[in-house]
């Protein structure tokens, strides 16, 4: 992300199943909606209620939206960071009115009341985002013994 950015990170739940789909040069990209609740402690009632919702749409491009549309789910718990934007449109009555969304960098499933079994897709290995793929021979973590290292501490 560029220097400047408001980066937010938002918590909660899928609100619909995300749909992958492609730009007219073939480039993956996909858009769902986060609701986010927030809880409140109730002095008069004594007990926790339920505040305001928010809801964001988020878009992720390339990798990240092929892995999310294998992955997640209508009702999800997710943890999604990224660039928040604001934008304008006109709502169907007319009116000029004026939106947020976030530009996905990452997305995770939390684990707080769920789990997860971690698959790693073909390209992960090779490829950081839209970063250059290094080969496993310039990572000395890539395997044991490799560059003089394993996992193994030095005492």
């Amino acid at each position: 992300m560029p220097i400047g950015e408001t980066t937010i990170t938002l918590v909660g739940n899928l609100t619909a199943d995300p749909e992958l789909r492609h730009t007219s040069d073939g480039t993956p990209w996909i858009s769902f909606n986060v609701a986010s609740n927030s809880r409140n402690w109730d002095k008069t009632r004594a007990e926790w209620g339920e505040g305001n919702t928010l809801f964001l749409r988020c878009t992720a491009w390339r990798w990240l939206a092929q892995n999310a549309e294998t992955t997640l789910r209508k009702g999800t718990r997710v943890i999604v960071t990224g660039a928040l934007r604001q934008f304008e449109y006109t709502s169907g009555d007319g009116v000029t009115r004026t939106g947020f969304g976030l530009d996905v960098e990452d997305i995770a499933v939390s684990l707080r009341y769920a789990t997860a079994t971690i698959h790693r897709t073909k390209d992960a290995a090779s490829s950081q985002g839209d970063r250059p793929a290094t080969g496993a021979k310039d990572d000395p973590w890539a395997t044991a013994g490799a560059g003089g290292y394993d996992d193994k501490p030095p005492f």
